[in-house]
């Protein structure tokens, strides 16, 4: 028996009834609905008693009294359902206004949007959803190969024998994204100036698998005295030749890798002679990650960038941006959880 909204199956029904006697003390509706506890007493089962042939088939429920369906449910999963997953597994976006247009062309008959969007809720349970991007080179296997042999080559050399080297640019007024909004309210904040058009600073650093090393600031005013854009090849040769090989120097681990992405401030020759000036021979050689993927492979790239860039939010509104970054951002890097 289903009580749920007042609801009773049909052979629940047949008993009920088979116990009624006209004109008998205890037998009649009321009687059998306060001993059944039915609720819709007497009235319900008088309603059962007039659909009530003798037969449990009498009393099912019948579908109908309404209007007729749109769509028929083998419609509704060939032509919804089914539509949206192959638009889904194409990496295609799809809206309920294709998929009507894609019913209409099918069925040569027109179906209300509304009813569309019913039948794909209720009955289909698709839900509107944020897309994430993917470009095809995401779809390559050859692509996440590659990502796994780098990765099985840095397994076989030590964690402490691995330099990753890595830079992120930070600007001056970085907003939270994120913020509590009261019922009817929306989240906007009133800004200066988009975040985008701050004064932005450079941010280098390296680390290997057990402790930070070094780290470097290129703040605003260092690119216009060294009339520059940002960081390049002279700069990165630079920092290595004053701040990282001395550092890795006082590491005291020998036949260690630098890891760094390929870029124009990132060549191999000119970054080995700058180890070389520095008299720094624990570094035997360079690897570069392979086109955009490393934020899958050094955790300078994703995990560490992100999380101070978070603590810049999280200070917003700043005054003093060159106080912050050398008291915040240079301690960050060097004191790191890894």
């Amino acid at each position: 028996m289903t009580k749920g909204h007042e609801t009773y199956t049909a052979s629940f029904k047949n008993n009920v009834l088979q116990e009624y006697r006209r004109g008998i003390h205890g037998c009649g509706f009321k009687s059998l609905a306060k001993g059944c506890k039915i609720k819709g007493g007497h009235t319900l089962i008088a309603q059962w008693y007039r659909q009530w042939d003798g037969t449990i088939g009498s009393l099912e429920r019948k579908s109908g009294g309404g209007r007729p369906r749109s769509m028929t449910k083998q419609e509704v999963t060939r032509y919804i359902l089914n539509f949206v997953k192959r638009k889904n597994r194409q990496y295609k976006p799809v809206d309920y206004r294709t998929v009507q247009s894609h019913i209409d062309t099918s069925l040569h008959r027109k179906v209300p949007l509304s009813t569309i969007q019913r039948y794909g809720r209720k009955e289909c349970g698709i839900k509107s959803k944020q897309t994430n991007e993917l470009i095809p080179r995401d779809l390559d296997p050859g692509y996440w190969m590659e990502i796994a042999n780098f990765r099985r080559l840095l397994q076989r050399i030590g964690n402490d024998r691995l330099i990753f080297f890595d830079e992120t640019a930070v600007y001056y007024t970085m907003y939270p994204r994120r913020t509590l909004v009261a019922p009817g309210q929306q989240a906007l904040i009133i800004v200066d100036k988009p975040s985008a058009y701050a004064s932005r600073y450079d941010l280098t650093g390296a680390i290997n698998g057990s402790q930070p090393i070094a780290c470097m600031v290129l703040t605003p005013d260092d690119r216009k005295e060294k009339d520059i854009k940002g960081v390049r090849k002279h700069i990165v040769n630079e920092w290595i030749l004053k701040k990282l090989a001395p550092a890795i120097n006082r590491l005291a681990i020998d036949n260690v890798y630098l890891i760094c992405d390929k870029s124009r401030a990132h060549n191999k020759l000119d970054m080995m002679q700058a180890f070389k000036d520095a008299n720094c021979p624990p570094v035997i050689g360079i690897h570069y990650v392979s086109t955009a993927s490393s934020k899958y492979i050094s955790p300078l790239d994703n995990p560490i960038w992100h999380s101070l860039k978070e603590t810049h939010r999280g200070l917003y509104p700043i005054t003093a941006i060159d106080a912050t970054l050398s008291d915040t951002f240079e301690p960050g890097l060097l004191n790191c959880d890894l």
